[in-house]
């Protein structure tokens, strides 16, 4: 695998960067699979007024394409008609998605089998041609809340939150870059959440300027919602985005566990993923961030007392399971002294490490990542486990360059 990693942490710009508004998301894309069709939708979508819409041809394919580079609007028609393995092209139309999207599929099969693939696969309805306005109108019209194990048409992002065994072990390096891969080489919509309130290191590192919403936000989280959210929250690209603060020093911070149940909450119907920094302070808020979480990454290295607050982590965690999985990933290898632990003195005591990195502080030296660093190896090998994606090879005449 090559792959650049490419960071503003790693590069010497300036340390704010003016705030760029999220964009607009459109309210139904229809992708056409020939001219026929898409005069047909115009007709039908033209007769309900609805205007706000946009018809282009190419079919599933041109969806998936299109997906990868732009945000998903609100609801999406997709032709799969003369498509080969169409259930399995909706499941990956389904993993581009954002959450609450809506997947309206059309076709020229009348086969229930079909109809039920497409379900599993994350469509909410499945038309078969030839369109008419009512059947269009019935399809988008508003649905009732689904059922907690429907498809993927109305999924949840993925929260991962990241907690170091002591601090300077690098997580929250670990935790900006992890959320750099997934949005720029997955191509993800990422929201970087910091709730150390009073220093900003993810602002500060993503060289964005933290704002006072965050904390307005947990202290009333009665006014939470993806309007506010919206304003509240810095754009570093097109894909990732930060909520982040910089407290006065002598500020009492506090706010209440639900608070951050109803931040996340709200997080997981706009994101793929949200990225938690847990700052490594006693209380309910923190506590509950962890219990939260689909993925919690222990951050460690070798040395005595983080192996020590490494199990103590694991302990009150619990050992893990599908719906919150416990990911130990071993930083800065062979940097923790002459007492340091070795892997198999680790193993031991029941501590084996998913992804080991190795201590290279020369990697981060430069104004990026070196090609085949182990750094950007490691951050890409957890971006697959996090995602279950693999990282795509780069062409042997593009990494020559």
């Amino acid at each position: 695998m090559s792959t650049l990693l490419k960071s503003s942490l790693l590069s010497p710009v300036l340390i704010e960067k003016t705030v760029l508004p999220a964009a607009a998301r459109a309210w139904l894309v229809a992708f056409a699979a020939d001219g026929e069709t898409a005069a047909s939708l115009e007709a039908c979508l033209l007769q309900l007024s609805f205007l706000d819409v946009t018809i282009k041809t190419g079919g599933i394919a041109k969806a998936i394409r299109h997906l990868s580079t732009e945000r998903s609007p609100q609801n999406i028609i997709v032709d799969i008609s003369r498509t080969d393995m169409p259930a399995s092209r909706v499941h990956d139309l389904a993993q581009l998605c954002e959450p609450g999207v809506m997947v309206i599929a059309i076709g020229d099969r009348n086969d229930i089998g079909l109809y039920r693939d497409l379900v599993q696969a994350g469509v909410s309805e499945y038309i078969v041609k030839p369109i008419t306005p009512q059947l269009l109108a019935k399809a988008l019209s508003p649905q009732p809340t689904p059922a907690k194990n429907s498809p993927v048409s109305r999924k949840l992002g993925k929260m991962v939150a990241f907690v170091g065994a002591r601090g300077g072990v690098g997580t929250t390096t670990l935790a900006i870059n992890l959320a750099w891969y997934l949005a720029d080489r997955q191509k993800r919509r990422v929201l970087l959440l910091d709730l150390d309130l009073q220093n900003g290191d993810c602002a500060l590192a993503l060289n964005v300027s933290p704002t006072s919403g965050l904390s307005d936000a947990l202290a009333n989280p009665l006014r939470i919602d993806s309007v506010f959210l919206e304003r509240a929250m810095a754009s570093h690209s097109e894909r990732l985005f930060v909520l982040s603060a910089e407290e006065p020093l002598r500020a009492d911070v506090d706010f209440l566990a639900e608070a951050v149940e109803m931040l996340v909450g709200v997080l997981r119907t706009q994101f793929h993923y949200i990225i938690v920094d847990v700052p490594r302070l006693p209380g309910a808020p923190y506590r509950r961030s962890l219990d939260m979480a689909d993925i919690r990454v222990i951050v460690a290295d070798q040395t005595l007392r983080s192996v020590r607050d490494t199990m103590r982590l694991q302990a009150a965690l619990g050992e893990g399971n599908a719906a919150h999985r416990n990911l130990l990933v071993v930083n800065r290898r062979s940097d923790g002294g002459r007492y340091a632990m070795t892997l198999d003195e680790m193993a031991k005591v029941d501590l084996r490490p998913k992804i080991i990195i190795p201590f290279r502080p020369k990697q981060f030296t430069a104004a990026g990542l070196a090609r085949h660093s182990t750094f950007t190896k490691a951050v890409a090998t957890l971006a697959t486990e996090i995602s279950g994606h693999m990282p795509e090879r780069t062409r042997w005449w593009k990494s020559a360059r």
